[in-house]
């Protein structure tokens, strides 16, 4: 817990600086009430200890700066005996306790103490709350797709870095929150990268960040990605889009722990946990020379392979019903309906579900989503699977009617009345057949 010390005696500021330090916690001392304002908007603190009367700004003053700016951090007042008043006004004001002067190291680490524990409940309470948002926005019931799960499940709870593969729209993205919030890392950030949105010349910079002055129009210094990441989750989107330049100073990241800053010679020490998804197959990147064995291995601790739509159609009503609600909708999609969407082969998977419902939404005019809302592609899928096959069909009559004509000719050699007869029709029918082919000696 990080404490913010206000208090304008020296002697008193620098003992209670030393008993909150010696009990463990990290503090930061401050003389005015100007100070402590700056500092508060430079830095978090978890609770705020000051003096009422100060120098400058006043206890009050620096209460009113947080409650309108930093509502989570607790405020407690120190007050002289005589100016108990105040203390009560801070109270009723959004400040969480008091104690009078002289007070016992007890009693403050007490007070210290009490909030702790109720930090504590409010972020177990958080987590929780994020766990079950986590779990509900996974939708799917079938077999594969819980098979899936069970491994993302057990792989949240460990540490180790996760390689997702999956076409695009099979929820890779999704399946990152959901690692991130049932982690032990859920109370520090989830930073995420799109390796493909990023030129060479700005990914140094947005994943390591820069130094002032490190290249023409960098005007301040640039936290990167890596930092922002520290102790949380850093998600690499689309890595297999990484070219092997760039490959390699990724892999000293992860390997080191440890990141410079573009025109910097500073080493900063980082612990991320790295999650990194691609939509087709590294290993095949890597056989091709396109991406770097001990970069894949270094991220393929853990390999989560996320199914296609298509082999999970039993999900699809499911997830239908959750896009409806979703959206807020209180249409209903009809039998028909469902069966068209169950035998379509979704190359966009689920995004091109979403998509589907949310136009057919928007095109309703009553409370049933009918067939005619689908989108052409869907909709005809059936008779343009009928002509591909009638086309099939007639292609494979025709070239088995060109071998037979040419097999009774070659046996004839080529005597086209001797051909005719072998195959039980006219010449006239043969010399037809034979020029319609392209078919000569």
């Amino acid at each position: 817990m990080k404490i913010l010390l206000v208090e304008d005696e020296k002697i008193l500021r620098i003992s209670l600086d030393n008993t909150l330090k010696n009990a463990g916690y990290a503090v930061l001392p401050c003389s005015t009430g100007a100070k402590a304002i700056t500092a508060l908007d430079n830095e978090t603190f978890d609770v705020v200890l000051t003096d009422i009367r100060l120098p400058e700004k006043d206890g009050m003053q620096i209460l009113h700066h947080i409650q309108s700016n930093y509502p989570d951090t607790k405020v407690i007042m120190m007050t002289a005996f005589g100016s108990v008043e105040s203390a009560v006004e801070a109270l009723k004001k959004g400040a969480s306790d008091y104690l009078t002067k002289p007070f016992s190291q007890d009693e403050l680490l007490l007070r210290l103490s009490k909030i702790k524990e109720y930090q504590t409940v409010v972020s177990e309470n958080i987590k929780l709350k994020q766990q079950l948002d986590a779990k509900t926005k996974i939708i799917g019931n079938s077999p594969l797709f819980l098979n899936t799960m069970d491994k993302v499940k057990l792989a949240a709870t460990s540490d180790h870095t996760i390689l997702i593969e999956g076409e695009s729209g099979t929820g890779k993205e999704m399946i990152v929150d959901y690692i991130h919030e049932t982690s032990s890392r859920v109370e520090f950030p989830l930073i995420k990268v799109n390796c493909s949105a990023l030129s060479e010349n700005l990914f140094e910079s947005e994943l390591f960040g820069h130094e002032k002055g490190a290249f023409t129009g960098a005007l301040k210094k640039n936290i990167g990605r890596f930092e922002r990441a520290n102790n949380g989750t850093l998600f690499l989107d689309d890595i297999d889009d990484l070219s092997l330049g760039l490959q390699v100073n990724l892999l000293r990241a992860i390997q080191e722990g440890e990141i410079e800053r573009v025109g910097g010679n500073k080493t900063i020490p980082v612990d991320v946990r790295i999650v990194a998804a691609t939509k087709i197959s590294l290993r095949e990147k890597m056989k091709e020379g396109e991406f770097r064995d001990d970069l894949f291995f270094r991220l393929n601790v853990v390999h989560i392979s996320l199914p296609r739509l298509n082999d999970r159609i039993d999900d699809i009503p499911l997830l239908t019903a959750h896009f409806l609600e979703k959206h807020g909708s209180n249409h209903h999609i009809t039998p028909a309906v469902m069966e068209k969407l169950k035998n379509y082969s979704w190359p966009g998977n689920v995004r091109e579900l979403e998509n589907v419902i949310i136009q057919m939404i928007a095109l309703a005019q009553g409370d049933t989503l009918v067939a005619s809302l689908l989108p052409s592609h869907i909709l005809n899928r059936e008779s343009v699977q009928k002509q591909h096959i009638e086309s099939s069909l007639k292609q494979t009559m025709a070239e088995s009617e060109k071998n037979l004509i040419m097999d009774a000719l070659e046996k004839c050699k080529w005597r086209q009345k001797d051909a005719a007869e072998l195959l039980g029709i006219p010449r006239t029918t043969l010399r037809s057949k034979m020029d319609k082919l392209g078919l000569s000696e």
